[in-house]
């Protein structure tokens, strides 16, 4: 039943031609501008058309029932391992709002609309938490896939995404940065610098950029090394390799300002995804659990002071830094904005890029691209039952304070009713 209820769903927006007044309209973008309005929402929301507006609203509504939010997850799997013919819905109302498609060739249509916008992709094949050899070097060969694709669309695709733990056992960094040393572990870590290598050199070949995302803290120190040692060997002349600084860990703010040290030093350019952090239960209850001070900053406020003076050091240094901001922070993004404008920097300034998930906060992502400022919106893409973890962490973020609607949902129900009223006085 469920299956039948995604497809006619499909079909219905596919015939109703109505329903698409906004979907061929002309694309106006004014470099020029510094103006923002992130309460803009016929421009944050210009790319949907009305069934797909709808579709979120009654999608983010279901983010503010905490039942659903909290068991949903446990249903879905049971589910799908069940055999139950739940697919159909669940990517006609939930893959669709935050993936690209199954495959590499299915985000061509999503890529090439949202760059009518000026709105550029980050590429992040969305499969996690890989066990063998062969799956870590299936993940190689679809990075490796996505720049290749980025090199022939550089309209399109501005970055590619990777988790080292997709190229990489998580126990083999754990262990190493524990001090565990052996013949096996170094044989895996070899070959996953054999994977970084080569999608580094293919990175350098087609001009498109590598975005590591971090991990946990207790196997993050590796990784930090890595991307030090690739960046010092491909962002001689451009920033080649980004590394990721969780800025909700307390040490960060110090790690960049080493950072810096070590590039000036060594005469490259330190690329850094500035992003808040993703696993503050997990890294709270380890240490608790272990015994150890927790490595969080202790509030929301000392963690978005981080970010923002963090942001602030990196702009001020951009001789030596290139900066992909990933946040939805309307403050931090307006800092960041007011800061270029204020001291002369070009909106385009190539080391200086602005990002957001896709399917969340196109209030900020389409109001800094129509201001002219170089936007991508990350784009993950995979088997739906392979990127559930990412989709399920979404619908964990976007859950809102019991009785209180979410910005999101604020938005997408404004810009429904103002096209509603427009057409009423059409």
């Amino acid at each position: 039943m469920f299956e039948r209820v995604g497809q006619s769903l499909t079909a219905f927006v596919d015939i109703c031609p109505s329903f698409y007044p906004y979907w061929c309209m002309p694309v106006t973008i004014n470099p020029g501008a510094v103006q923002l309005d992130f309460d803009n929402t016929e421009l944050a929301f210009r790319y949907k058309t009305d069934s797909q507006l709808w579709r979120s609203v009654l999608l983010f509504q279901s983010f503010n029932i905490p039942v659903l939010v909290k068991y949903g997850p446990v249903a879905a799997r049971w589910a799908l391992q069940s055999g139950l013919p739940v697919k159909g819905l669940m990517r006609e109302w939930f893959f669709k709002q935050f993936c690209g498609g199954h495959t590499l060739d299915e985000t061509v249509p999503l890529s090439e609309l949202l760059a009518r916008y000026g709105v550029k992709t980050a590429l992040d094949y969305g499969v996690e938490a890989r066990k063998s050899d062969e799956g870590f070097d299936n993940c190689r060969d679809e990075v490796l896939r996505m720049l290749n694709h980025g090199a022939r669309h550089p309209e399109q695709v501005s970055h590619v995404a990777l988790k080292v733990t997709g190229l990489c056992n998580a126990d083999v960094l754990e262990r190493m940065q524990a001090g565990g040393q052996n013949s096996m572990l170094q044989k895996q870590y070899d070959k996953l610098v054999g994977r970084l290598e080569a999608i580094c050199q293919r990175a350098q070949a087609t001009g498109i950029p590598v975005l590591i995302d971090a991990e946990e803290s207790w196997m993050q120190e590796p990784i930090d090394r890595l991307a030090e040692s690739l960046m010092a060997r491909y962002n001689q002349s451009r920033a080649v390799v980004h590394t990721t600084v969780q800025l909700y860990r307390n040490d960060r703010p110090a790690y960049t300002a080493g950072l810096y040290e070590r590039a000036k030093a060594g005469g490259w350019i330190a690329g850094v995804k500035l992003v808040r952090g993703a696993y503050i239960e997990k890294e709270t209850l380890r240490a608790r659990e272990k015994g150890y001070p927790n490595p969080l900053f202790p509030n929301k406020a000392a963690v978005d002071a981080a970010f923002d003076d963090t942001a602030r050091f990196c702009l001020e240094r951009l001789e030596q830094f290139s900066i992909f901001a990933g946040t939805h922070n309307e403050a931090s993004c307006r800092k960041i904005a007011d800061w270029m404008v204020q001291n002369g920097l070009d909106t385009h300034h190539p080391h200086v890029y602005f990002s957001q998930l896709y399917g969340m906060s196109d209030n900020l992502s389409f109001n800094l691209a129509g201001a002219g400022f170089n936007v991508a919106k990350y784009l993950p893409y995979g088997p739906l039952e392979e990127v559930l973890p990412y989709l399920f962490r979404r619908a964990q973020e976007n859950s809102s304070i019991q009785g209180q609607s979410s910005r999101e949902l604020t938005l997408l129900q404004r810009e429904y009713k103002r096209r509603k009223c427009n057409r009423r006085n059409a």
